[in-house]
């Protein structure tokens, strides 16, 4: 079993007490840190060359991870990126969020991203332990009142179709409709369109609420 841990998280405070919780009610010990992209990515290069083994290693990692090296609303989510990395050196993952909304389970543990783990900050620490421990031993493990929220937009996601999954894909807040209709060769009305039809499946009204639901904000 791992009893290695990396934890990222661009907080300090919140990081150290979180390091100092793990190694004082487990057998955990954390043994890398990073609070910026760059210490992460600096993580990320030491598996790969081999000065850190894979095997030995489970990562807890923040979603809402900035990258100091960009600018903009989109830049705040570098957490997915992280884990994405991470897990294909073959270093499992534990998605450590404030967003605890359905969507955000789903992409942290869809196949792209490759979380084994989601855990939600606003929990009881005992929560992120049983997430260790679980994943540290190849399980995986989901917050038990973050299930429900994740079959929710499972089920809503199947409804879409092939466009408006590819519509759904391409939005972010900073494009506008004009750009998304470029972007994927159809005409603005139709986008709008494609956009209306996702807003009455996922039941929001406005591109930030659809967003934040399926995890993408």
């Amino acid at each position: 079993m791992i009893h290695n841990v990396i934890l990222a998280d661009d907080h300090a405070f919140l990081r150290n007490g979180i390091k100092n919780w793990i190694e004082t009610h487990s057998d955990f010990s954390v043994k890398a840190e990073a609070g910026t992209y760059t210490e992460c990515m600096n993580i990320v290069e030491s598996f790969r060359s081999g000065e850190r083994d894979v095997s030995d290693y489970i990562a807890v990692v923040d979603i809402s991870f900035k990258n100091e090296n960009s600018y903009g609303k989109e830049e705040e989510m570098y957490g997915f990126e992280i884990i994405r990395l991470l897990s294909e050196l073959g270093v499992p993952c534990i998605a450590f969020s404030s967003h605890d909304s359905g969507g955000f389970v789903e992409r942290a543990m869809s196949s792209a991203i490759g979380a084994k783990g989601y855990v939600s900050k606003n929990t009881d620490e005992g929560v992120l332990l049983a997430a260790l421990e679980a994943v540290a031993d190849g399980r995986t493990y989901i917050q038990a009142e973050l299930v429900e929220g994740l079959l929710e937009v499972r089920d809503i996601s199947q409804t879409f179709t092939k466009k408006e999954k590819l519509v759904a894909d391409a939005l972010t807040v900073q494009k506008t409709n004009a750009e998304i209709a470029e972007e994927l060769n159809l005409s603005e009305k139709t986008v709008l369109n494609y956009i209306t039809a996702l807003y009455d499946k996922t039941g929001t009204q406005n591109r930030v609420q659809f967003l934040e639901k399926m995890g993408r904000l």
